[in-house]
């Protein structure tokens, strides 16, 4: 396998979405496609030869899932999120405490996306598409449906989306966010993996499991002895 990974950088909130793949099948995913990220996510797809066979949500907050309804649907690929998060689906707004109109009076977005592509996901699935081996790990606490993707092989890698960042953690402070259930996601799932592990988060540069360890003041202190 020749793994391909594509970062586009995406909207007011620069989030970052990833297309990641593999080239000698020319499958793969788009992960988080975020702001006015559709025509992006197709060019990124059609530039790197591969075709996309789902769309994959970390968690439902906007600047993470803006295009995903109509990347979908230019491909004809399934959404995947993680069912405790549906509530954004229905209502991205909710996510920072407002009323479903202002997506439209603040951002001029019109939100009705269709429900039949959206597909639930659950710990410890794995996942088919691209042939990358993709592990889904519930990692509750920026949102209650917030997941991580994990590859374990020789090139082991995380998609953390707000999780985990070079330096940080996810902010807790948004409706339905947990502090303590976001620092319990990171003992859970983050400490174990390999320190090689690469990171790529929803927001800012890569970074590694062992480099986090050795300097991120939030991962450090979940991996002190209690």
């Amino acid at each position: 396998m020749t793994r391909v990974i594509d970062r586009l950088v995406l909207g007011l909130w620069q989030a970052n979405c990833f297309v990641i793949g593999d080239r000698e099948t020319g499958r793969a995913v788009v992960v988080d496609p975020g702001q006015d990220g559709a025509d992006a996510v197709v060019d990124q797809l059609t530039a790197s030869e591969l075709t996309c066979e789902a769309v994959l949500l970390t968690h439902g907050h906007l600047d993470h899932l803006w295009s995903a309804p109509e990347v979908a649907e230019r491909l004809d690929v399934p959404v995947l999120l993680h069912p405790d998060d549906r509530w954004l689906w229905e209502n991205p707004a909710a996510g920072f405490g407002a009323a479903p109109e202002t997506l439209q009076a603040q951002f001029g977005l019109v939100w009705a996306p269709p429900a039949e592509r959206l597909e639930d996901i659950k710990d410890g699935q794995r996942l088919p598409f691209a042939g990358i081996g993709l592990e889904v790990r519930h990692t509750p606490g920026h949102t209650p449906g917030s997941c991580v993707f994990v590859v374990d092989d020789d090139d082991p890698l995380l998609l953390s989306g707000d999780l985990l960042f070079a330096g940080s953690v996810g902010r807790t402070d948004l409706p339905r966010g947990s502090w303590d259930q976001q620092m319990e996601s990171l003992r859970r799932v983050v400490l174990p993996l390999p320190g090689e592990t690469t990171v790529h988060a929803g927001h800012g540069p890569d970074t590694t499991v062992a480099t986090e360890l050795a300097s991120n003041p939030f991962l450090r202190k979940v991996g002190r002895p209690t």
